[in-house]
Protein backbone atom coordinates (compact mmCIF):
# COMPACT_ATOMS: atom_id res chain seq x y z
CA UNK A 1 0.00 0.00 0.00
CA UNK A 2 1.43 3.67 -0.82
CA UNK A 3 0.74 5.91 2.12
CA UNK A 4 -0.44 9.11 1.76
CA UNK A 5 0.16 11.53 4.33
CA UNK A 6 -2.41 14.44 5.12
CA UNK A 7 -0.53 17.93 4.77
CA UNK A 8 -0.90 18.27 8.48
CA UNK A 9 2.14 15.74 8.33
CA UNK A 10 4.57 17.80 6.70
CA UNK A 11 7.94 16.92 8.41
CA UNK A 12 10.02 14.58 9.79
CA UNK A 13 8.87 15.11 13.27
CA UNK A 14 4.91 15.44 12.67
CA UNK A 15 5.65 12.12 11.12
CA UNK A 16 7.64 10.79 14.19
CA UNK A 17 4.70 12.27 16.36
CA UNK A 18 1.76 9.78 14.33
CA UNK A 19 4.18 6.92 14.41
CA UNK A 20 4.49 7.25 18.19
CA UNK A 21 0.59 7.62 18.47
CA UNK A 22 -0.06 4.67 16.18
CA UNK A 23 2.32 2.53 18.52
CA UNK A 24 0.22 3.88 21.68
CA UNK A 25 -2.50 3.01 19.52
CA UNK A 26 -1.52 -0.47 18.85
CA UNK A 27 -0.16 -1.56 22.06
CA UNK A 28 -3.62 -0.64 23.27
CA UNK A 29 -5.58 -2.58 20.44
CA UNK A 30 -3.30 -5.93 20.92
CA UNK A 31 -3.86 -5.49 25.08
CA UNK A 32 -8.09 -5.20 24.20
CA UNK A 33 -7.92 -7.61 21.36
CA UNK A 34 -6.70 -10.48 23.82
CA UNK A 35 -8.56 -9.90 26.40
CA UNK A 36 -11.71 -10.52 24.09
CA UNK A 37 -10.47 -13.33 22.82
CA UNK A 38 -9.70 -14.79 26.55
CA UNK A 39 -13.13 -13.54 27.75
CA UNK A 40 -11.29 -11.69 30.21
CA UNK A 41 -14.25 -9.88 32.04
CA UNK A 42 -13.08 -6.67 33.14
CA UNK A 43 -14.50 -3.70 35.90
CA UNK A 44 -15.31 -0.38 34.61
CA UNK A 45 -13.04 1.56 36.73
CA UNK A 46 -10.34 -0.31 35.20
CA UNK A 47 -11.42 -1.09 31.78
CA UNK A 48 -8.62 1.18 29.84
CA UNK A 49 -10.28 3.37 27.13
CA UNK A 50 -8.62 3.98 23.35
CA UNK A 51 -5.82 6.56 23.71
CA UNK A 52 -6.71 9.85 21.80
CA UNK A 53 -4.93 10.18 18.49
CA UNK A 54 -4.60 12.69 16.15
CA UNK A 55 -6.80 12.68 12.65
CA UNK A 56 -3.80 12.58 10.79
CA UNK A 57 -3.32 8.87 12.86
CA UNK A 58 -6.98 7.71 12.92
CA UNK A 59 -6.72 8.11 8.76
CA UNK A 60 -3.60 6.23 8.40
CA UNK A 61 -5.23 3.43 9.98
CA UNK A 62 -8.26 3.68 8.65
CA UNK A 63 -6.67 3.02 4.99
CA UNK A 64 -4.50 0.52 6.21
CA UNK A 65 -7.06 -1.38 7.90
CA UNK A 66 -8.73 -1.15 4.34
CA UNK A 67 -6.17 -3.33 2.88
CA UNK A 68 -5.11 -5.20 5.66
CA UNK A 69 -6.70 -7.06 9.18
CA UNK A 70 -5.76 -5.07 12.35
CA UNK A 71 -3.65 -7.19 14.34
CA UNK A 72 -0.16 -6.98 16.08
CA UNK A 73 1.87 -7.73 13.24
CA UNK A 74 -0.30 -5.55 10.71
CA UNK A 75 0.76 -2.88 13.10
CA UNK A 76 3.98 -3.61 13.44
CA UNK A 77 4.33 -3.57 9.37
CA UNK A 78 2.61 0.02 9.42
CA UNK A 79 5.23 1.50 11.82
CA UNK A 80 8.10 -0.74 9.51
CA UNK A 81 6.55 1.00 6.43
CA UNK A 82 6.09 4.67 7.81
CA UNK A 83 9.39 4.54 9.55
CA UNK A 84 10.85 3.46 6.19
CA UNK A 85 9.21 6.64 4.55
CA UNK A 86 10.76 9.08 7.20
CA UNK A 87 13.98 7.86 6.09
CA UNK A 88 13.50 7.61 2.45
CA UNK A 89 10.91 10.47 1.48
CA UNK A 90 12.74 13.47 -0.03
CA UNK A 91 13.09 16.75 2.43
CA UNK A 92 13.13 20.70 2.06
CA UNK A 93 14.15 23.41 4.51
CA UNK A 94 11.91 26.61 3.97
CA UNK A 95 13.03 29.54 5.84
CA UNK A 96 10.41 32.18 6.14
CA UNK A 97 10.75 35.56 7.94
CA UNK A 98 7.95 34.52 10.72
CA UNK A 99 6.30 31.73 11.79
CA UNK A 100 4.25 30.68 9.25
CA UNK A 101 0.62 29.92 10.06
CA UNK A 102 -0.78 26.62 9.42
CA UNK A 103 -3.10 27.84 5.98
CA UNK A 104 0.64 28.29 4.50
CA UNK A 105 1.76 25.29 5.77
CA UNK A 106 -0.91 23.02 3.82
CA UNK A 107 -0.29 25.19 0.72
CA UNK A 108 3.50 25.21 0.53
CA UNK A 109 3.05 21.57 1.28
CA UNK A 110 0.07 20.91 -0.91
CA UNK A 111 2.01 22.20 -3.27
CA UNK A 112 5.39 20.67 -3.01
CA UNK A 113 3.53 17.32 -2.78
CA UNK A 114 1.84 18.05 -6.49
CA UNK A 115 4.99 19.27 -8.06
CA UNK A 116 7.54 18.26 -6.49
CA UNK A 117 7.04 14.69 -4.95
CA UNK A 118 4.26 13.21 -3.56
CA UNK A 119 5.82 12.17 -0.53
CA UNK A 120 7.62 15.29 0.08
CA UNK A 121 8.40 16.07 3.88
CA UNK A 122 9.22 19.65 4.39
CA UNK A 123 11.16 21.36 7.54
CA UNK A 124 9.97 25.02 8.41
CA UNK A 125 11.69 27.34 10.29
CA UNK A 126 11.59 31.10 10.27
CA UNK A 127 14.62 33.54 10.68
CA UNK A 128 13.44 37.50 11.11
CA UNK A 129 16.40 38.54 9.27
CA UNK A 130 15.23 37.86 6.31
CA UNK A 131 12.98 40.60 6.13
CA UNK A 132 10.57 38.72 4.01
CA UNK A 133 10.60 36.00 1.04
CA UNK A 134 11.83 32.57 1.72
CA UNK A 135 15.52 30.26 1.77
CA UNK A 136 14.81 27.14 0.07
CA UNK A 137 17.27 24.32 1.27
CA UNK A 138 17.30 21.01 -0.27
CA UNK A 139 20.15 18.97 0.45
CA UNK A 140 23.54 20.84 -0.48
CA UNK A 141 21.51 23.14 -2.81
CA UNK A 142 20.14 26.71 -0.75
CA UNK A 143 17.22 28.98 -3.14
CA UNK A 144 17.76 32.29 -1.45
CA UNK A 145 14.88 34.38 -2.38
CA UNK A 146 14.92 36.56 0.62
CA UNK A 147 14.55 40.47 0.88
CA UNK A 148 17.54 40.63 2.67
CA UNK A 149 19.73 39.12 -0.28
CA UNK A 150 18.10 41.49 -2.50
CA UNK A 151 18.94 44.75 -0.91
CA UNK A 152 22.41 43.33 -0.32
CA UNK A 153 22.37 42.99 -4.00
CA UNK A 154 21.58 45.84 -4.75
CA UNK A 155 23.47 47.72 -1.70
CA UNK A 156 25.58 50.38 -4.24
CA UNK A 157 22.42 51.66 -5.84
CA UNK A 158 20.16 51.28 -2.22
CA UNK A 159 20.91 54.87 -1.06
CA UNK A 160 20.22 56.74 -4.42
CA UNK A 161 16.66 54.85 -3.86
CA UNK A 162 16.52 56.47 -0.86
CA UNK A 163 17.45 60.10 -2.15
CA UNK A 164 14.62 59.90 -4.47
CA UNK A 165 12.08 58.89 -2.03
Amino acid sequence: MKLKLEESVSSPQDLKAVILEIQDYARWYSHNAIKKRLGVKMRRKTTAEAPIISPAATTIIREWASSNNLNQNSFDHLIKTLETYARSAPQLTITLAAPPTNGLKKTLVAWCRENISPDMLINFQFNSVLLGGMVIRSGSHVFDWSFRRQILEARQRFPEVLRNV
